[in-house]
């Protein structure tokens, strides 16, 4: 039995496309997700040329030189006036020097004076007078002489301490290497006029067993010159002469922190 065929149907035309459906809402934005590590850091690049040099700036003006400073002293600015505060000293034969402290008052060594009661003295070369040894101390070599009437002329001040200050900074008055003057008698030569000699302080100590204090110079010192004043170039009074040999190494004088020790002791009549 043969099968018949059937014809095939063509496909009719693509109808028109419908209209978009409403749009969905927007889905939520999801977590940020975790920082990566960092990479590593790369090689530093080669440094640069270095810039131009900039130009030199410009100097001030200068200011106002200040006022010249003090000059340094000298022992001739005082001495020839100084002088007039040395005493000459004489008891019988003996001739020495000393140093008015106060109008009525007169420093010498003891050595001087000995065990004597009164000596003869004189002021700015008069006449001599009468003077009482108040007071003396062997072991230091000091003793102190009063004058019946006081007497106007120069006298020392004995320095309180070893630092003065000035010009807001401070310095000794007396130190090793300091320059000084020696100012008294030596009768052979003027018993009105005393002479100076110059040196410099080689060593300041404390004497044992007792523990005095002296210092050494090296100025040249002789007879008549014991109890004569020993000076620093700001006229500051050191002390007294207690040796006066030809120089032998041991030219010493009493420091002024030993007399200032022992001075009230010599106004109450102490002899020791």
């Amino acid at each position: 039995m043969v099968a018949l065929l059937g014809v095939v149907a063509c496909a009719g035309p693509t109808g028109e496309a419908g209209p978009a459906g409403p749009q969905g809402e927007t889905g939520t934005q999801g977590e940020t997700g975790a920082q990566g590590t960092a990479g590593i850091e790369g090689e530093a690049g080669s440094e640069g040329d270095p810039g131009p040099r900039g130009f030199p700036g410009f100097v001030g003006p200068r200011g106002p030189e200040g006022l010249p400073g003090q000059p340094e002293p000298d022992f001739a600015d005082f001495l020839t006036d100084l002088r007039r505060a040395v005493v000459f000293v004489r008891l019988f034969s003996s001739q020495a020097s000393g140093v008015r402290i106060t109008s009525t008052e007169i420093l010498t060594a003891q050595h001087v004076v000995g065990s004597s009661e009164t000596v003869q003295v004189s002021i700015e070369g008069g006449l001599l007078r009468p003077a009482t040894v108040t007071g003396y101390d062997v072991a230091r070599d000091i003793a102190l002489l009063t004058l019946d009437e006081p007497v106007d002329g120069l006298t020392v001040d004995i320095p309180k301490t070893n630092l003065v200050l000035e010009d807001l900074s401070g310095r000794q008055v007396e130190g090793l290497g300091y320059e000084v003057a020696l100012v008294a008698f030596v009768p052979d030569i003027s018993q009105t006029t005393p002479i100076a000699t110059f040196g410099r302080i080689g060593a300041l100590w404390n004497t044992p067993p007792l523990g005095f204090a002296y210092g050494q110079v090296d100025a040249a010192a002789t007879n008549g010159m014991s109890g004569g004043p020993v000076f620093n170039k700001y006229a500051e009074f050191l002390g007294i002469l207690v040796t006066s040999s030809s120089f032998d190494g041991n030219v010493r004088y009493l420091r002024f922190p030993e007399i200032n020790r022992v001075l009230e002791d010599l106004r109450s009549g102490i002899r020791r």
